[in-house]
């Protein structure tokens, strides 16, 4: 009988740095992003507040958020080089589960905006792990 090499799907490796990506990514924009519209104002409550009620700013603010976690997916797929759907759609449940909780805790945050990052990020971190696959098969011109 042939014996069966079991191939692991799970690259501890991968994962870690596209959590790492994903997190540090959001944090460092975020951080950059509140710098910049700070700039020269008071960081209180009420300016907090006037950010969660300006729609604007929070679409720029999921789309740096859903870009870091697209990196991440990529970043996982392409470290791992094996089950890259599956690696890099657990970058994307880790985020689910992050998201989750901020809404079970967060409540300055508007639940739409907290529903959309919800459903959304676990296909957009696949789509970095299609991307990273379609980039690996890709033929060298």
């Amino acid at each position: 009988m042939a014996e069966q090499k079991s191939e692991r799907k799970f690259h501890f490796m991968g994962v870690l740095l596209g959590v790492a990506v994903d997190n540090l990514g959001t944090y460092i924009s975020t951080a950059l992003f509140g710098s910049i519209y700070f700039a020269g104002r008071p960081v209180n409550e009420e300016a907090i507040k006037a950010i969660y009620s300006n729609i604007g700013l929070l679409l720029i603010l999921m789309i740096m958020g859903l870009f870091w976690s697209f990196f991440g997916g990529f970043i996982a797929a392409k470290v791992a080089k094996r089950a890259e759907y599956f690696n890099a759609a657990i970058i994307g449940v880790i985020g689910a589960a992050i998201g989750f909780d901020s809404m079970l805790t967060d409540h300055g945050v508007p639940l739409w905006f907290e529903l959309i990052g919800f459903v959304v990020i676990i296909p957009i971190s696949l789509l970095g792990g299609y991307v990273a696959l379609k980039r690996k098969k890709a033929p060298l011109k």
